[in-house]
């Protein structure tokens, strides 16, 4: 699509580009206190590398507005847009936020003549003898406490929508008039897909980043106020300290264990459970389906004492099957089997009674190839889940022979006689080595759960 614009309007999107760049680094650097007074001379660069090709950039398309008689009106072709609704809705927002501006500083001066007749503001109020600080700000409420950002909120979103009304009203049409201005404003939308691309990877990425990072550095490094982007030394000796403190060996047998039994209890009951309801026929199927929904519903932790109580009883505490035994079910997989089995027409069902198939027969060699990626996303994000939890099995395990990785991980504050210490770095070093295989299996597998997940949100 570059390649395709003339000279002018090549020069003109290169030089926008960087004059973006520019403004979005200088806003970056303006508040480090650590840059330069150079970085307030980016500003005028910038903005004189985003204004100078302009005219050069929209001459052909005024001078062909100039001569084409418009069909409708601006006002009309504004609408038709679905930006613009998309303005509206920003502008309702900014309207609430203004309202909650104006209730803030009405609920703030109630509450400052309140605790302080007759001040004007905070710094009469401070005068006066009998007045209390920190009562006062108990005394704010959330909105009255920080009504100030909402109407900076407010007051930025309304600027962006006036920027980008002005755009519409008076740019788009001159866009709309040249075709080699377009082809320059898809440029600009391919490099900003790309730059929010990047952007949302790198703040995904970053807690995995810090993680690593932390593992490599001191625990005086790690605890300073300023924090560091780059370890001032490696200490690759945290990893071999992490295996020395705990039995990471066994943390890591007991978690691939449980792990598996869960997984396949969940596939194993799921299939089953979603058969019933997608290709059974019996009374209260859907009565029973709907109590399915209802425990998707309830939040686990209210779960939590029955479970735990009930595996007391069986006296299965500090024992693997106490940490498998509740997590053998998922109302979720059932959910996302059933429309899957669903999508399957009946008459490979028949097929298969034809053959010679019963049910077991029927789900194995014709359900389950034919919602093959589901169930591999069903067994990934089961193995994904046993793998990462830590709740239950830290109320469930007593004793080293039993603790799950992720349980583990939090031991290592502990020293041999029990007392908490400061060791960040070798939890993350701990944190580092737990998280490896599950990276390593959504990296192989990702394909399987994007697949699967889509299928099952179609059905």
């Amino acid at each position: 699509m570059f390649n395709k614009l003339n000279k002018d309007k090549q020069i003109g999107v290169i030089s926008e580009l960087v004059g973006f760049a520019l403004l979005i680094c200088t806003l970056v650097l303006i508040p480090l206190k650590t840059a330069g007074s150079w970085k307030y001379y980016l500003l005028p660069l910038a903005a004189a590398l985003i204004l100078l090709p302009i005219p050069a950039m929209w001459k052909d398309g005024v001078r062909q507005m100039k001569t084409k008689t418009p069909v409708t009106t601006h006002w009309h072709r504004m609408r038709q847009s679905g930006f613009f609704d998309l303005l509206v809705l920003f502008t309702a927002i900014a309207l609430v936020l203004i309202l909650c501006w104006a209730f803030g500083i009405i609920s703030y001066n109630a509450t400052l003549h309140r605790h302080a007749p007759g001040a004007a503001n905070l710094a009469e109020a401070r005068l006066q003898a009998d007045f209390i600080e920190y009562n006062f700000k108990q005394d704010l409420n959330l909105i009255a406490g920080s009504y100030a950002i909402f109407g900076y909120i407010a007051l930025a979103i309304l600027a962006v929508v006036l920027v980008c009304g002005l755009y519409m009203r008076f740019v788009s049409p001159i866009v709309q008039a040249d075709e080699q201005l377009q082809m320059a404003h898809g440029v600009y939308r391919v490099v900003a897909q790309y730059a929010a691309a990047i952007l949302v990877v790198l703040i995904s990425l970053f807690p995995i980043y810090w993680m690593i990072i932390s593992s490599l550095k001191t625990s005086d490094e790690l605890l300073r106020v300023v924090p560091t982007l780059w370890p001032n030394k490696f200490i690759w000796e945290n990893y071999p300290n992490v295996l020395q403190k705990a039995p990471f060996d066994r943390y890591l047998i007991n978690t691939l264990v449980t792990t598996v039994i869960m997984m396949l209890g969940e596939l194993t009951i799921g299939v089953m459970a979603a058969y019933g309801f997608s290709k059974g026929d019996f009374k209260g199927k859907n009565l029973l389906f709907m109590l399915v929904l209802g425990a998707l519903m309830v939040p686990i932790q209210v779960t939590f004492v029955p479970i735990y109580v009930t595996i007391s009883r069986l006296n299965a505490i500090d024992t693997w099957t106490g940490v498998v035994l509740p997590n053998m079910v998922s109302a979720y997989f059932i959910f996302m089997l059933r429309q899957n089995f669903m999508a399957v027409d009946n008459s490979y069902i028949e097929a298969g009674k034809i053959d010679g198939m019963g049910r077991f027969g029927t789900i194995i060699h014709v359900l389950c190839p034919m919602c093959k990626p589901t169930l591999i996303t069903v067994s990934i994000i089961s193995f994904i889940n046993g793998w990462n939890s830590y709740f239950w099995p830290k109320m469930v395990t007593q004793s080293e022979a039993s603790r799950t990785i992720a349980v583990g991980v939090q031991r290592l504050k502990e020293t041999y006689a029990g007392q908490y210490v400061s060791n960040f770095n070798e939890i993350m070093a701990g944190a580092v080595m737990a998280i490896i295989p599950i990276v390593l299996l959504f990296l192989i597998l990702q394909k399987y759960i994007m697949t699967g997940m889509s299928k099952a949100a179609m059905k």
